[in-house]
């Protein structure tokens, strides 16, 4: 999941004009003008949320969030992202990946649709402040209140 870098409530914003009402990202897609935050949800409903840094997802970042959490016993079931097959190929694990165009969404009794609940729920929520700075995402009681939905 990706939110738009936001400095909100800063007085002296470097490195850019500020955006007004929110605005949006000068490039098309994910790019460095993004924060990268990592979902990963177990069956539980346990939730890991963390952000990971700027720009797209990479294998390392994933292997430094939730890499002492996993062995090679566990199944990832991720979207289409390639650091997940790289990340899951040198772990030894299984690995169901579901495309974004919607048309698999399950295999047997494996899918992502509690994630992407969640996202659903969150970006939600946070749309009700217009958006929240970008430091305040790695705070865990932030996100207390989506946990319980």
């Amino acid at each position: 999941m990706n939110f738009l870098y936001s400095e909100k409530g800063q007085i002296k914003i470097k490195d850019r004009k500020s955006r007004k009402r929110g605005g949006s990202a000068k490039k098309r897609g994910i790019s460095n003008e993004q924060v990268c935050v990592l979902v990963a949800r177990d069956r539980d409903k346990m939730t890991v949320l963390q952000v990971l840094g700027m720009g797209r997802l990479t294998k390392e970042q994933l292997d430094k969030a939730i890499g002492h959490k996993l062995s090679s016993e566990n199944i990832l079931c991720t979207d289409s992202w390639r650091a997940f097959k790289t990340y899951a190929a040198e772990k030894g694990m299984d690995i169901y990946q579901f495309k974004s165009d919607g048309k698999v969404r399950t295999k047997g009794l494996y899918h992502i649709q509690n994630v992407n609940n969640y996202h659903r729920r969150l970006k939600a929520w946070i749309q009700r402040f217009n958006g929240v700075a970008t430091k305040y995402l790695n705070n865990p009681s932030i996100f207390s209140y989506i946990l319980d939905w």
